[in-house]
């Protein structure tokens, strides 16, 4: 069982990791050249992520509140 500490930390490591797949996503959308089936799959992946960010800070914001 994990301990408070360190469910927190792992919490946050996932928050940091996901934050950075968005930020990889965004960074995507801005290449030269990028064709228009590229962009809405990048913008399909960046949807699905920003729900699950949306879900997972909020367990996060309840956990750091705990």
């Amino acid at each position: 069982m994990l301990t408070k500490d360190k469910l927190t930390e792992t919490l946050l490591n996932e928050l940091k990791e996901e934050c950075l797949t968005i930020l990889s996503l965004l960074n995507q959308l801005e290449t030269p050249g990028i064709s228009e089936m590229q962009e809405d799959e990048i913008l399909g992946e960046l949807s699905a992520r920003l729900v699950h960010l949306e879900i997972h800070a909020r367990e996060t914001q309840e956990q750091i509140g705990a």
